[in-house]
């Protein structure tokens, strides 16, 4: 039976950890993503971001997110993980992390769920750079329905 696993927290995020939740014999594929804080950004070196991000709404557009993939894919297990607080470069934000009988679908579900994530997760940006700090625009949308 497959299983999904949500994670929002401010400690670092545990690919390894996530890669044993997704991992079962019956599924061939294990595919995984880490977004990380990348510098520079728009021609400024960034010295850190802080995410913030409403916690409660996030679980629920999390699962919401895992409906949406299991509707077009055939997945195993999933793993959608968000990190809050204060990161500098090269730390990982984010990490999506699935498992399927083939890797096409555990690739599309990382791709996929990279979008869903950036689209629908209420999580907001201040960026610091020498030049000062700044919030950066996102393109949330978690009050629209699917």
């Amino acid at each position: 039976m497959p299983n999904d696993h949500f994670f929002v927290t401010t400690a670092p995020l545990e690919h390894a950890h996530y890669l044993t939740l997704v991992t079962a014999p019956e599924y061939g594929a294990v595919a995984s993503f880490l977004g990380t804080v990348r510098s520079p950004n728009l021609g400024e070196n960034v010295e850190y971001i802080d995410y913030e991000g409403y916690e409660s709404m996030m679980y629920s557009q999390m699962k919401i997110i895992a409906e949406t993939l299991r509707k077009t894919l055939d997945l195993g297990h999933l793993v959608l993980a968000h990190r809050l607080g204060k990161m500098v470069p090269g730390e990982a934000s984010i990490a999506i992390v699935a498992s399927s009988k083939h890797r096409k679908e555990a690739l599309l579900a990382c791709q996929q769920g990279l979008e869903l994530c950036k689209e629908r997760l209420p999580v907001w940006k201040h960026e610091a750079t020498a030049s000062g700090e700044t919030w950066v625009k996102g393109v949330a949308t978690a009050s629209k329905t699917l």
